[in-house]
């Protein structure tokens, strides 16, 4: 049984960090839909704007799981898998809002991803 936990916390650290990335790449997209939805720049309509709202309700579910991130893993290693937001973010703006995908975007990207692989490989060893 003692063999388990480790591999139960090893499991659950990277499914809690992938939340914590996906609900704050998705309160991005709120954010910009609520950006698209405001008609006048008073806080009455931010306040009310259901995009808005989605988008605070989202960064509460990130800033939950990246505490529990936390718990199971150093800071110095969790936070670069944040730069994978930037991989949801290309595909999001990509098939939600039409957005190009320059070579730029892509070759930025694989840096990102190349770099989160050399750091889980210092994490395994």
């Amino acid at each position: 049984m003692r063999e388990l936990i480790p591999l139960i916390k090893e499991k659950f650290r990277y499914i809690f960090i992938f939340l914590s990335i996906f609900f704050q790449s998705v309160s991005f997209i709120f954010s910009k839909l609520a950006a698209l939805h405001i008609e006048d720049n008073s806080i009455i309509n931010y306040i009310f704007n259901p995009y808005y709202i989605a988008s605070l309700f989202c960064l509460v579910l990130q800033a939950f799981f990246w505490q529990k991130t936390l718990e199971y893993m150093n800071l110095s290693k969790a936070y670069p898998y944040t730069g994978l937001i930037y991989v949801f973010i290309l595909i999001y703006t990509y098939f939600l809002f039409n957005e190009p995908i320059s070579l730029n975007n892509i070759l930025g990207t694989s840096i990102i991803l190349i770099g989160i692989y050399i750091i889980s490989l210092e994490e395994s060893s």
